[in-house]
């Protein structure tokens, strides 16, 4: 069984490519706060959604915006430009859930227009 669950802040702006047949990819990254360490510290985790999703993730989403996903772990290997072998992890999202809206914008004829009360 290969299933994570991350609530995590993007750290940028998602983005967003197509592929040849058109199927878009968006790909960020979740700040993920470590919960059991003493230290103030977050794992920094990358995250790639595909089809209707990858469209919606980059429409709604923003730098900072809070964000669930529950998806796969990846792992690639690669040799880097000074020979050193990397192990990236990333996830590959099936669900994204926002957790956080932009405000919405309010009007001078309604100030408190999307204000709770």
């Amino acid at each position: 069984m290969n299933n994570v669950n991350l609530i995590g802040r993007l750290t940028k702006d998602p983005e967003l490519r197509e592929t040849e047949e058109g199927r878009s990819i968006c790909t960020f990254s979740l700040a993920v706060d470590d919960t059991f360490s003493k230290e103030d510290r977050a794992d920094f985790i990358r995250v790639t959604v595909f089809g209707n999703q990858a469209d919606n993730c980059k429409n709604y989403l923003r730098k900072g915006f809070l964000a669930g996903v529950n998806g796969r772990i990846r792992s690639d290997v690669y040799t880097d430009a000074d020979g050193i072998k990397r192990h990236p992890i990333s996830v590959t999202a099936e669900r994204v859930q926002f957790l956080q809206w932009p405000d919405r914008q309010q009007t001078k004829s309604n100030p408190d227009r999307g204000r709770e009360r």
